[in-house]
Order: C-alpha cells, then sequence, then structure tokens
C-alpha cells in the first residue's frame, strides 16, 4: 500500500470533535436519536480519519459561530479609576520620583527589552502563520 493512500490515526481530540459536529446537527434535527446513538459509537470506535469524515460526509459542515466581541469599556473605566485613585491618595512627589525611576530603568534595560520585544514579535507572527484558519 503506498503512503500517501494510508489512513491517518485519529485522535481522542478527532473523535470528540467528530462526535460534537454530529451532537449539533442532532440539535439542528438533522440526525434521529438512533442514528446518533450508532454514529456516536462508530465514532468512539473509529481508528482513522476517514472513518470519522465517512459518518460526517453526509452532513453539512456546520458554519463557525460568531465570538461575540467583549466591549473595552470595562477595562478602561478600571484604568482610569484606579490612576484616580492613585492620583489622590499618593502624594505628588513619590508619584513624579517612581516615573523619573520607570524612565531611568528603561534606559538601563533597553538593551535587553529590545531583543527580547523583537523575538515576541517573531513568535506571535509565526505563530499566526502556522495556526489553522
Amino acid at each position: 500500500m503506498a503512503i500517501l493512500q494510508r489512513d491517518v490515526r485519529a485522535s481522542d481530540h478527532d473523535r470528540e470533535a467528530a462526535v460534537a459536529f454530529l451532537k449539533a446537527h442532532y440539535a439542528d434535527g438533522r440526525l434521529a436519536e438512533d442514528e446518533l446513538a450508532w454514529r456516536t459509537d462508530a465514532a468512539y470506535r473509529s481508528v482513522g480519519v476517514h472513518e470519522l469524515q465517512r459518518l460526517t460526509s453526509d452532513l453539512p459542515a456546520a458554519a463557525l459561530p460568531r465570538r461575540r466581541r467583549r466591549s473595552p469599556v470595562l477595562p478602561v473605566v478600571l484604568l482610569v479609576s484606579a490612576i484616580a485613585l492613585w492620583l489622590v491618595t499618593v502624594p505628588p512627589e513619590l508619584t513624579l520620583v517612581l516615573i523619573v525611576l520607570a524612565f531611568v530603568a528603561v534606559l538601563l534595560l533597553s538593551p535587553l527589552w529590545i531583543p527580547a520585544l523583537l523575538a515576541f514579535v517573531a513568535y506571535r507572527l509565526i505563530r499566526t502563520r502556522l495556526s489553522p484558519r
């Protein structure tokens, strides 16, 4: 048998995804309860990915649900209230000293954080290109 004709072994995640797919179609009314039962049983007993594909091939591919974007209002309100609380409770001299210390720390540690920042940006670019879409 040629290598390209071999069936890839299914993982537990593949089986669980197929069962979730079947349950979604059962909830939509495309599958009867007994058909869901035997397809689910067959999915858990399947060895290869092609077997899972055969179990779900006659069902339409479900559209992925849209993710709701969270409103950025709460983090902004928390940040503004934390800054206001800081300005009210902490003396201005201490605030000025901390700002100067932070500025000096950034200048002194810049040889370390610039490569770290570049490495992080490269990691994120590679990760987004390799992630499935």
